[in-house]
């Protein structure tokens, strides 16, 4: 439909009956009329114009009306179309099949050409309301598509200011999105709650920005008391930061629990077992993880540390899965990972995270082993394409 213009085809292998509803029809000035003598030109033909509506007889040669509205439904440009069939047939199970195959109307050749006038009428009505709907609808999908990417970019740039402020946070978010994901996928959980759970993990750690560099600076097994209550304070900070955010006022409760224990020892609110918010119990499993790997333990102390850890730290399940993923990921959180500069890069060492250059280029993936021939190959490439904020390694 373009500007109140209607187009409409008329398939009828007998020229007089499409001759008698072109002469009706064309005398409103509103109707651009299109006519075909056969399923396979009417086809042809709907491709071309995209017709609002389809009046086609049903016995015809070669093709009948219901395998030309087969077709004309099965294209997505064309599924949209009003189909009206006209045929002479009584079957009830013919309209039935008709209707199922996707015919919008199925009329009796004999009609009057003034009922038909009237319902061409009643559905040109429907199809543009039909049309609006498709335009509001991607309107919608447009709109949605820009609400996500600006998502993403809001993530990027909160995951940029926390590598920024805090050593390692990258390796630690990265990590901390991977479990989230799986105990969410193995607990069952809606797709809307996963999605607010993996986001509060992605970010569990921002609060951190807020906390004295100082404080951050040092591991929090050497604050003093005083510091370690100010270091602790962090996910009321990220809860507050993350609550500005429409719709994730949920993963901003999760981030502010995610300090409580199971057995009610932990902060800030001394909550135990179901008091928890699900979200909160699995970013606990994760700060356990943060801790074991800044004290520096082995892939079996920390699963050692985890099964002491149930029914106290950890609720029992979510200790079961978070074991049984170090497991499936052979995960040693005790390979620290350190940040050199492209000029630093050895033979032998281990790249912990793809490297890519200024314009964006995958220069190396990660797990790969620097050998001389590589190591030639990166520093080429650096001098004229420069990778910036240097290379991740294991040490």
């Amino acid at each position: 439909m373009n500007n109140n213009v209607y187009n409409i085809l008329i398939v009828d292998d007998e020229k007089s009956a499409v001759n008698i509803l072109k002469g009706l029809l064309s005398r409103n000035k509103e109707y651009r009329i299109f006519e075909a003598y056969n399923a396979m030109d009417g086809l042809t033909i709907a491709q071309k114009v995209k017709p609002d509506i389809i009046i086609s007889d049903y016995y015809m040669p070669n093709k009948n009306g219901l395998e030309f509205c087969r077709d004309i439904k099965s294209n997505p440009e064309l599924s949209n179309v009003i189909f009206i069939l006209l045929t002479a047939e009584t079957s009830v199970e013919k309209k039935v099949e008709g209707l199922e195959t996707g015919v919008d109307d199925y009329i009796e050749k004999n009609i009057s050409l003034k009922v038909l006038e009237g319902k061409i009428k009643a559905f040109l009505k429907i199809k543009s309301l039909q049309n609006e709907l498709l335009i509001e609808k991607e309107r919608l999908r447009i709109a949605n598509e820009q609400l996500k990417r600006n998502f993403k970019e809001i993530l990027y740039v909160l995951l940029k200011i926390i590598e920024i402020n805090i050593p390692q946070a990258k390796q630690r978010s990265d990590m901390a999105r991977s479990i989230a994901a799986y105990i969410t996928e193995k607990l069952g959980l809606d797709e809307e709650t996963k999605r607010k759970i993996i986001f509060g993990a992605q970010l569990h750690e921002i609060g951190k920005v807020g906390i004295p560099h100082k404080i951050m600076a040092l591991c929090p097994k050497m604050l003093t008391q005083e510091e370690l209550e100010a270091y602790n304070q962090y996910p009321v900070i990220g809860s507050v930061i993350v609550s500005s955010i429409t719709g994730y006022e949920e993963a901003a409760e999760y981030i502010y629990h995610q300090l409580e224990n199971y057995d009610g020892s932990g902060k800030p609110d001394g909550l135990k077992k179901d008091e928890i918010p699900i979200g909160a119990k699995i970013l606990r499993a994760i700060t356990l993880i943060d801790e074991l790997t800044m004290a520096g333990s082995t892939y079996e102390e920390t699963k050692e540390a985890i099964r002491q850890s149930m029914n106290s730290i950890l609720d029992p399940v979510i200790a079961s899965y978070l074991l049984n993923y170090l497991i499936e990921n052979k995960m040693d959180i005790s390979r620290e990972i350190i940040n050199i500069p492209v000029e630093e890069l050895k033979p032998g060492m281990v790249v912990a995270e793809d490297v890519f250059s200024l314009t964006g280029v995958k220069i190396m993936p990660k797990g790969i082993t620097i050998n001389e021939r590589i190591l030639n190959i990166v520093l080429e490439r650096h001098g004229v394409d420069p990778i910036i904020g240097g290379i991740y390694v294991y040490k």
